[in-house]
């Protein structure tokens, strides 16, 4: 079964270190231009094939412009090449205007002192909780792309549940769709504000088991018309996942 997720982030050789890609309308954001997560997801996959055989570690978007439905290009610099890390430059242009530029630096496990992490919240699993009611998710085609079960969408916090509505299992390349693609989290003090991200860093910790994936969202400040927003991300079994940050204008 090929995956609606597969399908939209498909990469075609354009050159040596180039790829271009279809970014379809089926991953619209409420503010009606393509999330930012799934531009940023595009921009993943090509520095993972210019940079093979490694993972990436951690990436910074920058949203330069607002992306668009139709084709895109995406141009990779790699930075560096190292024995542990290595680090590639993503431009990714649309219109004949560069949209988003993402840092991002790829490695391997390297044997390091004993793991620790924070546990996965002692929240109510999946199948406690009821689907998401549709007008806290709302009605943009991205948020349709997934099942979602809150757990709490109250001051400036939303926690819940999220998996593909088509049955897709979760992956690294998935994680900044996932991460900026929950309602947001400061619609429990400015109901009904959306939200366009000026800057989107996420950590990858380890690939995601099977399975739903569990987030833990909020934000802190919302001062001059930007918010910023913090994730964290556990997988079925109970594993860190992923860390992100964003910093967003509010309409």
């Amino acid at each position: 079964m090929t995956h609606r997720f597969d399908t939209a982030t498909a990469l075609h050789e354009a050159g040596e270190l180039s790829w271009t890609a279809e970014v379809d309308d089926g991953w619209v954001s409420l503010s009606g231009v393509p999330n930012g997560g799934h531009l940023m997801g595009l921009a993943l996959l090509a520095a993972c094939r210019a940079v093979p055989g490694v993972e990436p570690l951690t990436a910074t978007a920058h949203f330069l412009r607002p992306g668009l439905i139709g084709p895109a290009r995406l141009d990779v610099e790699v930075v560096k090449r190292g024995r542990t890390c290595s680090t590639a430059v993503v431009r990714l242009e649309q219109g004949g205007k560069e949209r988003v530029r993402t840092l991002v630096t790829l490695g391997g496990p390297d044997g390091g002192p004993a793991d620790f992490a924070p546990p996965a919240p002692p929240f109510p699993g999946p199948d406690e909780c009821p689907p998401a009611d549709p007008e806290v998710i709302g009605s943009a085609s991205v948020r349709q792309r997934f099942d979602y079960r809150l757990v709490a969408v109250d001051g400036a916090r939303v926690h819940g549940w999220i998996r593909f509505a088509d049955g897709r299992e979760p992956d690294l390349a998935a994680v900044p769709l996932v991460v900026d693609s929950f309602p947001p989290a400061v619609l429990g003090e400015r109901p009904g504000v959306t939200m366009s991200t000026l800057e989107l860093t996420v950590h990858f910790r380890q690939p995601p088991a099977p399975g739903w994936l569990l987030a833990r969202i909020g934000s802190r400040a919302l001062l001059h018309g930007t918010v910023e927003e913090d994730a964290e991300l556990w997988d079925s079994a109970g594993r860190l996942v992923a860390m992100s940050r964003q910093i967003a204008q509010i309409a």
